[in-house]
């Protein structure tokens, strides 16, 4: 799982043959990887390459830049179970008449809800990514979605876990080596209205973020997209 000590160097130069801007985010995301490689995703697939290897490295790069192509919502593939529209007609009351109208807009409610963690970390990358931090696209690194490195070497790198409600699926590592601890905060509450913009962890940050600058981002996001 060791990365070599040419990793940064070899990550710049990958990206810089894919996506040249995004070469100095990409070297920095492995420089931190190289120092806690335990914090490395593995990636998919029965012959996916070993994490820390250049191959690994290269094919990171790919995915880091490909998952920040912007990605329409789509409703789920999968066939409906036909059982819901029974209860909803014979417990809820729902008309016949309208229940593959409201099958139909439950599969478009789910192809959004399962954006909208996605719209969140693309809105907090495009206020925090230029202060300095770097959005962990294509997820690189494990139960982190932002990172931001150090301001002198040696310094303490800081790793963000953003979630969309309070009662998300949270991973049970919570730290990673050397001493950076995950921060983690989420969106909205799953139990009462109102969302959790004001206690967003970081200082700098906290003021540039809002309810009404996620909405603004996720219309013209969708607007572009149409």
């Amino acid at each position: 799982m060791a990365f070599s000590a040419n990793s940064e160097a070899f990550a710049r130069a990958a990206m810089a043959a894919i996506n040249p801007p995004l070469a100095d985010k990409y070297a920095n995301l492995i420089k931190l990887l190289a120092l806690n490689p335990e914090a490395a995703s593995k990636m998919r697939g029965n012959n996916s390459p070993a994490v820390g290897t250049e191959a690994y490295i290269r094919a990171q790069a790919a995915s880091f830049s490909s998952s920040r192509v912007p990605r329409a919502p789509e409703p789920p593939a999968t066939v409906p179970d036909e059982m819901v529209s029974f209860i909803l007609h014979n417990y809820f009351n729902v008309p016949e008449a309208n229940l593959e109208r409201a099958k139909n807009e439950h599969l478009l409610s789910m192809g959004a809800e399962n954006l909208v963690g996605e719209l969140l970390e693309r809105y907090l990358a495009s206020v925090m990514e230029p202060r300095g931090w770097i959005w962990c696209s294509g997820s690189t690194v494990k139960a982190v979605d932002l990172i931001k490195p150090p301001a002198a070497p040696g310094g303490k790198w800081k790793l963000l876990q953003v979630k969309n409600r309070d009662n998300s699926e949270n991973s049970s590592s919570s730290a990673i080596r050397n001493g950076t601890d995950i921060e983690k905060w989420f969106r909205t509450f799953s139990k009462k209205t109102g969302s959790n913009w004001g206690a967003f962890p970081d200082a700098e940050i906290r003021p540039l973020v809002s309810e009404a600058g996620f909405r603004k981002f996720v219309k013209e996001y969708l607007e572009a997209l149409k």
